[in-house]
């Protein structure tokens, strides 16, 4: 008897611990420089009770009970940073690392200037077509936010202040683009060179409808100058005024590109015309017929688009949806689709522009990491989320503090969690961070002009008196 129970003795612990090892995951990964991509030894990963340190080659390994953590990666010489993962039982979650470096030895330029203009633009990179006479996806369209600062005084409103923009490089865009001699067949009464919001090349900005700046939505900008360069990341001159005299200027990228890159898969002598034939002959139309006889359509009358506020047909798949149902399974169809990384700039701006630029891209993450393969982006569409209205979130990844207000989209988020609550609910998270896809540090040297201006490197808004003075007085509107 007294054997027995030795036995269980034994027995008991080793169950306990064997249901603690079910209930537990493993995370793992490397950790890197951002800029050079080297390993990083001696890196702390920490969950807030327990951490380790990344060996020689950047590699870390922590055993974590199941459950949604909060790690963090911290080193001498680097931003410490952020990351949620969720640990499931018996899995081995991979969670990689790029940091970067601790930076803020410049002597700031703003605090020799008297107003700070901050400038973006609000998706990151915009869509457009070459060519408009088989059919419409979307219209030229780029949209220019603006704040501006008295560094001495806080937020200026839009009364008794004026901010303009002009393209000096792009001042006629039906040099490049014949979307004016079709306008009117996709329900755009519009004359050349001005957007279907009605900004041309070059005006006047708004008051923004919450209060925050000024904006210029719809500027039919394309990727070509006028000398016919082609440049996806053309700037505009801002210039704030008051009572015709400039107060201030800056400069700030329209990113747009024309790179859907049907031809990869779709005939290299004419892929709108085989796009057109190919939609007829899957769904009945006549398109192509149409077109043959001057009749264009565009692709919102039949499939709804959240761009444009589209309804589209009862029925009908939205267009987000349809393109990437379709296509999901044809991304291989073409040694060109096969080889291009990620598959996404089969479509999307595209393996010359890489739309993809920001600090994620950087880091190491693909689209991939944020919207799914295509065959995601599908069932979360079939699901019932809204293509453009419902999108990934930054606190998908990144702890509270860096989330977007709760029911809003990053490019609509204002920042909430200011360090004594002056500036909440007032600046644009991308006023200081960038636009989708382009957020700051980018890859690409023509992003950073605002915070090269204001506060001398190429990071995110991350020093006080780039907009206070001295960095210690309180904002006011």
């Amino acid at each position: 008897m007294i054997g027995k129970w030795m036995k269980l003795a034994v027995l008991i612990p080793a169950l306990a611990a064997g249901v603690a090892r079910a209930q537990s995951g493993t995370v793992s990964g490397v950790v890197k420089d951002i800029n050079g991509g080297g390993a990083l030894p001696g890196v702390t990963i920490s969950d807030g009770s327990q951490s380790v340190t990344t060996g020689s080659d950047g590699s870390y390994r922590l055993t974590e009970s199941a459950g949604k953590k909060t790690l963090t990666a911290s080193t001498t010489g680097y931003l410490t940073t952020s990351q949620v993962t969720t640990v499931s039982s018996g899995v081995t979650n991979v969670v990689n690392w790029a940091l970067t470096h601790s930076y803020g030895t410049q002597v700031i330029p703003a605090t020799r200037m008297n107003y700070t203009v901050l400038a973006w633009n609000d998706l990151g990179m915009h869509c457009d077509q070459d060519d408009y006479s088989y059919f419409m996806v979307l219209p030229p369209y780029n949209t220019l936010h603006v704040e501006a600062i008295n560094r001495h005084g806080g937020f200026l409103s839009g009364s008794g202040y004026t901010v303009s923009y002009s393209f000096p490089k792009k001042t006629n865009s039906t040099l490049h683009t014949n979307f004016w001699s079709y306008a009117s067949q996709y329900g755009f009464n519009v004359a050349p060179n001005v957007g279907i919001k009605g900004y041309g090349l070059s005006g006047n900005m708004a008051a923004d409808p919450n209060g925050h700046g000024w904006i210029a939505e719809g500027i039919p900008v394309t990727p070509y100058d006028d000398d016919g360069t082609w440049d996806p990341f053309g700037a505009a001159t801002v210039t704030l005024s008051q009572n015709g005299s400039t107060l201030q200027t800056a400069t700030v990228v329209a990113p747009v590109s024309t790179e859907m890159m049907c031809v990869n898969c779709h005939s290299a002598s004419n892929p709108q015309l085989d796009i057109l034939q190919k939609h007829d002959s899957h769904n009945g139309t006549t398109l192509a017929s149409d077109q043959s006889k001057g009749i264009v359509h565009a692709c919102s009358q039949c499939h709804s688009d959240n761009v444009l506020g589209a309804p589209g047909q009862p029925g009908v798949e939205s267009l987000s949806l349809a393109m990437h149902n379709f296509h999901k399974d044809k991304m291989n169809a073409t040694a060109t689709a096969t080889n291009t990384t990620p598959d996404c700039y089969n479509c999307h701006p595209g393996p010359k522009t890489q739309c993809l630029r920001g600090i994620m891209s950087r880091a190491g993450k693909s689209c991939h990491d944020c919207h799914g393969d295509m065959y995601g982006m599908t069932s979360s569409l079939q699901g019932g989320r809204q293509a453009w209205l419902q999108e990934p979130r930054c606190d998908s990844c990144h702890d509270a503090k860096h989330a977007e207000n709760a029911g809003t989209l990053y490019r609509n988020s204002v920042f909430q969690n200011s360090p004594d609550g002056d500036m909440n609910n007032r600046l644009y998270c991308e006023a200081c961070h960038n636009g989708t896809h382009g957020e700051f540090i980018t890859s690409v040297a023509a992003d950073p002009s605002i915070p090269q201006k204001f506060q001398g490197d190429s990071y995110w808004i991350w020093n006080c008196t780039v907009c206070h003075q001295f960095g210690s007085g309180t904002m006011h509107r």
